[in-house]
């Protein structure tokens, strides 16, 4: 069964990972926004965690 999930108000997230550690990254609102389209348009399958940003970074084992 296939649901239709809005993504257009939808938050982008992104974690560097280097050497096989997550690292915070930093750029402008401008590339920030372009990054956030085009994530959002190739988004083709969405998986529901059932869990908040705080719960999956302790899944993962990521300590900020």
């Amino acid at each position: 069964m296939s649901t239709e999930v809005n993504v257009e108000n939808a938050t982008v997230n992104l974690i560097l990972t280097i050497n096989g550690y997550a690292h915070l990254v930093g750029m402008s609102q401008d590339n920030l926004d372009a990054i956030s389209y085009l994530v959002k348009q190739a988004t083709e399958v969405v998986v529901p965690t059932g869990r908040n940003q705080l719960e999956l970074n302790e899944f993962l084992n990521y300590k900020s």
